[in-house]
């Protein structure tokens, strides 16, 4: 049994990872996310593509995949519709970024007709030798851990993962021991989260004190984001207007439409039926003229209607841009948050906004990772979605005393 190693290795972004064994099968074939890059083509023959979760990161080149393999094609039922939005989401971005473009939308619906949905608990039948379990990961709603089981080798790839509980999902849940490989995330394999409660209170006081000064609190999320933070505002009683835009309103949708994915469904009805759904720039100059709150994408400020509302209020001091995810290097969010300038093609705006950053991340921190790695006590550890693997790698070596690699993208790994 052989690893290739395809992409997502001592890096973040464009996660896949090509195992053959009887099959060929991929878990994950995403897209790195400000450059466009598709992780390496498989060499091998390709039977079976696992995607994890709706993040671009690791489905955004799978549509490419598809049209080039017609392999089969296996995810939850959250994540096939959480596909659809990004990658025709990725194309328009891709259009105006001047970015590569590997797909097409005939691609899309032709991916999305081919999926077998899948759920927790399932165990997929791929041939007489060879099984892959699903298990809940607890990153967003419909994320999946997989666990293939071949030639007497058990493999275990977590794509992205927390332990942890967050408003929406309850955290991941699995009953795995001892695999012979785990392919784990270690995004924040040099730190911790604070607190999700601590981190709570301070969005809302941020929040608060800024409509409390006549201001809005803009916060430019991650479309799978927004659910949390609507459920969020409505535990603490938020009582001003709360507004939901572009693909903020989509993603919300599609979690509402899959309850079995959802840790509190009434809670995120009330949150939702809470938020007034704007569509037109009309509406979005009436929304602005009182305080307030708007949740909108794109998280990276590299287009959407926050592009619109960055325009409008750069200039107020009584505002605020708040973040509450990371933001990814070279993108016009990051530059925003490192230097106060919003440089967005032609655009350049020296924002007098407060800007403020939170940490909501759905990933593991550092301790989650290393209680993650105990508890199911593997043979070997494969370090990948990551700018720290190699240290890591040698942590988990030194601290348990396993096997424990950081590879680069195109090694081959033997099972």
């Amino acid at each position: 049994m052989e690893a290739h190693c395809l992409g997502g290795f001592r890096e973040v972004g464009r996660s896949a990872v090509y195992i053959k064994t009887d099959r060929g099968v991929i878990f994950d074939y995403g897209t790195k996310v400000e450059t466009g890059e598709a992780p390496l083509f498989p060499k091998l023959r390709t039977t079976d593509l696992f995607i994890t979760h709706g993040h671009l990161d690791h489905l955004g080149s799978s549509a490419y995949l598809f049209r080039k393999t017609h392999c089969n094609v296996y995810t939850t039922a959250a994540t096939s519709d959480y596909l659809d939005l990004l990658l025709r989401d990725a194309l328009k971005v891709a259009k105006l970024r001047d970015l590569p473009i590997r797909y097409s939308p005939t691609d899309i619906v032709a991916l999305r007709r081919s999926i077998k949905k899948i759920n927790y608990g399932d165990s997929i039948k791929l041939s007489p030798s060879t099984k892959v379990e699903v298990w809940d990961a607890g990153h967003i709603p419909g994320s999946a851990l997989y666990v293939l089981n071949s030639q007497g080798k058990k493999i275990l790839y977590t794509g992205d993962f927390k332990l942890e509980p967050t408003r929406v999902v309850a955290g991941a849940r699995f009953d795995v021991e001892s695999p012979d490989v785990l392919f784990t995330e270690c995004t924040y394999s040099n730190r911790e989260h604070p607190p999700r409660q601590e981190a709570e209170k301070q969005l809302y006081a941020a929040i608060k004190n800024t409509i409390d000064n006549g201001g809005i609190a803009l916060l430019p999320v991650y479309a799978v984001r927004a659910p949390e933070i609507l459920m969020i505002l409505n535990q603490f009683g938020a009582d001003w207007p709360i507004y939901l835009d572009g693909m903020a309103k989509d993603a919300t949708n599609i979690a509402l439409a899959h309850p079995e994915f959802v840790r509190d469904i009434d809670e995120l009805h009330d949150a939702a039926e809470n938020a007034i759904q704007l569509y037109e720039n009309e509406e979005r100059n009436n929304a602005i003229r009182e305080p307030c709150v708007i949740l909108t994408t794109g998280a990276a400020m590299e287009g959407g209607p926050i592009v619109h509302y960055m325009k409008q209020l750069y200039t107020r001091e009584d505002c605020a841009i708040i973040f509450t995810g990371y933001q990814i290097p070279k993108t016009a969010g990051r530059y925003l948050l490192d230097t106060g300038q919003y440089i967005l093609g032609a655009i350049n705006l020296k924002v007098k906004m407060k800007i403020l950053s939170f940490d909501f991340s759905a990933h593991a921190g550092r301790s989650e990772l290393l209680k993650f790695i105990q508890k199911v006590s593997p043979q070997k550890v494969v370090c990948m979605h990551g700018d720290y693997c190699e240290k890591f790698a040698t942590e988990v070596k030194s601290r348990f005393g396993i096997d424990a690699i950081a590879p680069k993208n195109g090694d081959v790994i033997r099972i």
